[in-house]
């Protein structure tokens, strides 16, 4: 993928999709805010028209029970009761007081009292005022004493069994005036209750009035002004019945039909008021005609087969923070392609330098170091074509002298590896020269000495061989010319040359007959020699020590041989770090060669080169080869070579 399809992903990833993340949980949580907020409101506005409803009946009610109090109307009842016949109640003269009383009740309660009436014990109306039409200067328009319509002035069942002056309160579904409220009081005879009622005071109370009123008292605690109404279009007032009527609603059209005809898509929510159970509630739903989403908070009237519901606009009350909302994110997506697109044509002109740079590179890797890199501007890639530049100078000027040294660095390769080979030569005569003073009166040790400086002189014109060729020696270094050889005679020779006669080292050896493996002999002897000298260097001269060789099988079939001093030890870090490192040696006189140049040749065989060691206990080098061909036993645990 290029670098712009690269950059796209990470803005994608990391600008424009947390942008466009955050902008819509901005529009869902201003939108959940602003719906929270909408439900509240409602939740507060119906909570309030029912406290209000409840505050009004509540004045109706001190206002009716001040009425039946009165001594006028008490004294009406008595004189009715006095000209009582057998089957018949006789209504007397109405008073002034009693006509008083009904005008201040009927002028003061907002054109909300339907009738008035007094009833005698027996259900039997005595009087009747029926309060002055809209626009009519008096208080009362009819008194009425007789001729009494069936079903005028109905009292609550229950009230002629009360014992004292009790408030009764009902609903009235439908009357000629609409739905309303009954309020029915029991008049007793004396100022203290007790014994049977003698009448009734019974009070109908238009319901519309009564909700208007309570709606206003509601909104202006609410913080709205009276005319609220208007300034909210989208709010609706609604009251049902237990049966599922509607018996008030802000369209009047709709008042007094069932809810289910009338309003289907509020049935449900209209079900719920009816039952009135778990008190108050809040639900949704969608109005036709456009399906705006509406939400609906009621709340039942205690004592009254009523509920009240206030419904509002869900739609158009969220409707700013929704509009808020979809702004900001339409705005974050201008600006985040806006800045999308000026980062894809700045970073379009660097990928097109960039492309010109690492054509040339290009061509400087394949081998054209002539090739100059042209970039015209001020950014990064400027100063990288100059370090392509730089570096293509210095590769032409590096090259020219590698040309130089080439040569030189292999015969000093060489040089290094054939001045090891050198030394340990020296070393096994310098033993042999050192043991010829104390030795040379014995035929047997000048025997051998001369077939030491024999095989020492054979391997001293080898060196100058390859020396005199050293282009055929590096290539050839670790070529194996492997044969069948017996080990135990390579490692014997190799003990002879390096380590000879001597008095101050114990030479132990435990070898079979012979142990014929196909390797390199030259090369496995100079491992011998090696391990010996280095053996034996680290005991010290003069010091005394033990050298043990050690040769047999392994269980796989594999030959093995081993060299053990009991010199000072190497430490665990020293064997990790340095042991088998070239050119890395702890010696005054020594290059660093011997123990690697071992491990290559041991592992050129296909074998393995192991160490163990211990500070101030010895050292074990442990040289295992592939597969043997001819193991014979028999040999003395521990003899001292010539």
């Amino acid at each position: 993928m290029s670098i712009r399809g690269k950059l796209l992903l990470i803005f994608l990833a990391f600008g424009i999709v947390p942008l466009l993340a955050l902008g819509g949980f901005h529009l869902w949580r201003g939108a959940w805010a602003a719906d929270a907020l909408a439900r509240a409101d409602v939740e507060q506005q119906a909570g309030r028209l029912e406290r209000a409803f409840i505050e009004t009946l509540g004045e109706r009610a001190a206002d009716i029970k001040g009425l039946a109090q009165a001594p006028a109307t008490r004294d009406f009842l008595r004189r009715a009761s006095a000209n009582s016949a057998t089957d018949t109640i006789q209504a007397p003269e109405v008073s002034e007081e009693l006509r008083a009383a009904f005008r201040t009740l009927l002028a003061g309660a907002e054109k909300s009292y339907a009738a008035v009436s007094l009833v005698a014990a027996g259900n039997r109306p005595l009087l009747r005022v029926e309060p002055a039409a809209e626009g009519e200067s008096a208080a009362v328009a009819r008194w009425q004493t007789d001729n009494f319509l069936p079903g005028q002035a109905q009292v609550d069942s229950g009230l002629w069994d009360l014992t004292k002056p009790e408030v009764l309160r009902s609903l009235i579904p439908r009357e000629a005036f609409g739905a309303g409220v009954r309020y029915c009081v029991p008049l007793f005879p004396a100022d203290v209750a007790g014994g049977q009622p003698i009448g009734a005071l019974v009070v109908e109370l238009k319901l519309s009035p009564l909700l208007k009123k309570a709606e206003a008292s509601s909104l202006s605690r609410g913080g709205f002004g009276q005319d609220d109404s208007a300034a909210r279009p989208s709010r609706q007032l609604i009251a049902v019945d237990g049966e599922g009527h509607i018996v008030y609603h802000t369209n009047e059209a709709l008042m007094y039909q069932p809810v289910a005809t009338a309003m289907p898509h509020f049935a449900e929510i209209a079900r719920e008021m009816a039952a009135g159970v778990g008190g108050g509630g809040t639900r949704e739903f969608n109005a036709p005609p456009d399906g705006a989403r509406w939400l609906a908070a009621y709340q039942p009237v205690p004592g009254l087969k009523l509920s009240l519901g206030v419904a509002s606009n869900h739609t158009a009350a969220t409707a700013d923070a929704r509009n808020a909302g979809q702004f900001g994110l339409m705005l974050a997506v201008l600006a985040s392609l806006l800045g999308g697109t000026l980062i894809f044509v700045v970073v379009g002109r660097t990928s097109r330098r960039i492309d010109r740079v690492a054509a040339a590179a290009a061509d400087i890797a394949r081998g054209n170091l002539d090739q100059r890199i042209l970039v015209q501007s001020s950014d990064e890639t400027q100063a990288l074509a100059e370090s392509f530049n730089l570096m293509s100078d210095r590769l032409r000027e590096q090259i020219a002298r590698e040309a130089e040294t080439r040569q030189f660095e292999s015969f000093l390769r060489l040089s290094a590896m054939l001045t090891h080979d050198l030394k340990n030569s020296i070393t096994g005569l310098s033993m042999l020269v050192n043991n010829m003073e104390r030795q040379f009166h014995r035929e047997e040790f000048r025997a051998d000495a001369i077939d030491s400086l024999r095989e020492a002189t054979d391997k001293l014109r080898a060196l100058v061989a390859r020396l005199s060729e050293p282009v055929k020696s590096l290539s050839g270094e670790y070529r194996r010319a492997l044969r069948p050889t017996d080990l135990v005679s390579l490692i014997r020779r190799g003990l002879a040359t390096s380590a000879g006669p001597t008095s101050f080292h114990e030479i132990v050896t435990h070898l079979p007959l012979s142990l014929v493996v196909t390797v390199d002999p030259d090369r496995i002897e100079r491992v011998v020699e090696n391990l010996v000298i280095n053996a034996l260097e680290a005991m010290g001269a003069g010091v005394g020590g033990r050298l043990t060789v050690e040769a047999g099988t392994e269980p796989d079939g594999s030959a093995f041989f081993s060299v053990s001093d009991t010199g000072s030890g190497m430490s665990e870090e020293f064997i990790r770090t340095r042991l088998f490192r070239a050119f890395a040696t702890t010696k005054n006189k020594g290059i660093g060669l011997g123990l690697y140049t071992c491990r290559e040749i041991v592992e050129a065989h296909g074998g393995r080169l192991a160490v163990m060691s211990k500070p101030g206990a010895g050292t074990t080098f442990r040289v295992v080869l592939p597969a043997s061909i001819k193991v014979s036993a028999g040999t003395p645990a521990s003899d001292k070579p010539c």
